[in-house]
């Protein structure tokens, strides 16, 4: 889990917490005032009630309830801080959400498509519409749900037309409705919350147990706006729900502002993502550079070994023909055993010419320096 966390004991919690009020508290642990009255209640530490600090206003001295300790004996506390999103996109989430209406009836030709694909579609396993053929992904309810969800899908649509942002949903079959936002594509969806619990078998399923659902689903008639494509602790903000007061209705303002985020972060992480491959691609360039440099060493290292080898081994044979010439002019040989002895040291000598790599300067170099007349396979691509 990324973060942070913050350990205090549950004595030095519960001064902070009555000391000022949970708000200021959470500001200066970094954290939001809900997660720390959840973390008061995990640990059994008593909040001051409502209206507290306008009494302590007012003049009033008030007792704080007293700690009592945990039955186990552990008074440790820890809180998890998230990491937080980047200046640049805390900026762009900070900015004033726009107005949204709702309009009774369809009118955005995206809408109007979505409706025509899911009002003659089927179930699936999670009792949510889907269309008969074609896909359409950016909307999954149940039939109950649908017309609310049409309603919230047109209204949005309508709005990002409002801010300049194009929604495209391609005609091929595997393509998902994205809407593009300031030159990135960012992949939304309207879903119902779904929930599930372990499917109980029938009589019937229990002589087959192996065949019947693992899971039994109900849709909530919750709805979810969702940033599905946002990249991996991004930190960003993917997903606005019905909740116990909130409605989506009122929230796809603010959801807009979360898409031009969305798009921030999305640039963000693939110019980091090109960056890194761009790295990687030199790197490996280099690599290759050093290997090829490497080879290109030891072949002339080897061809330059070969040439001293060669006009070491010229000379030594020079060396045996001047003595065997030598000897031949000592010793009193018939004509037939001087030319044979003649045969011998022209032979040699030629040998010895042929090994000399001085003899052939030109050549020598050539294959120095320009390995590929000679190895044609050497030459680049």
């Amino acid at each position: 889990m990324n973060g942070t966390w913050i350990r205090l004991t549950r004595s030095e919690l519960h001064q902070r917490v009555w000391a000022a009020p949970i708000k200021t508290v959470a500001q200066e642990l970094g954290i939001s005032a809900s997660s720390l009255a959840n973390a008061c209640r995990k640990h059994s530490i008593p909040l001051p009630s409502s209206g507290h600090w306008t009494k302590v206003e007012l003049g009033h001295k008030i007792t704080p309830t007293p700690l009592i300790p945990e039955p186990g004996g552990n008074e440790a506390v820890q809180i998890h801080i998230r990491e937080r999103i980047s200046q640049d996109l805390a900026a762009l989430a900070a900015e004033s959400p726009p107005n949204v209406t709702i309009p009774q009836e369809l009118s955005h030709p995206l809408a109007l498509k979505t409706e025509k694909l899911l009002v003659s579609g089927k179930e699936n396993d999670a009792m949510l519409l889907v269309p008969k053929a074609g896909k359409a992904a950016h909307l999954l309810v149940s039939r109950e749900q649908l017309s609310r969800a049409l309603r919230i899908a047109n209204a949005l649509f309508l709005a990002l037309e409002e801010q300049g942002y194009v929604a495209a949903w391609p005609k091929k079959e595997d393509e998902r409705l994205v809407i593009s936002v300031d030159g990135e594509a960012v992949a939304v969806s309207i879903q119902e919350v779904v929930d599930s619990e372990s499917h109980k078998l029938t009589p019937a399923e229990q002589k087959h147990p192996w065949m019947a659902p693992k899971w039994d689903y109900k849709p909530t008639g919750r709805i979810r706006l969702s940033i599905d494509n946002l990249p991996y602790a991004s930190h960003v903000r993917a997903t606005w729900a019905d909740g116990k007061v909130q409605i989506v209705e009122n929230c796809i303002g603010d959801f807009i502002v979360g898409l031009k985020v969305a798009s921030a972060a999305i640039k963000k992480s693939r110019l980091e993502h090109e960056e890194r491959e761009r790295r990687w691609e030199e790197e490996r360039r280099q690599r290759e550079e050093r290997e090829r440099r490497a080879q290109e060493h030891k072949r002339k290292a080897e061809l330059v070994s070969g040439l001293i080898e060669n006009w070491e081994e010229a000379n030594r044979v020079r060396t045996f023909v001047r003595a065997l010439t030598e000897a031949a002019s000592q010793t009193e040989l018939a004509d037939d055993k001087k030319h044979e002895i003649q045969q011998v040291l022209d032979w040699t000598t030629n040998y010895a010419d042929l090994l000399d790599p001085l003899n052939d300067l030109p050549d020598s170099v050539d294959e120095f320096v320009h390995p590929e007349r000679k190895y044609p396979w050497l030459k680049q691509g």
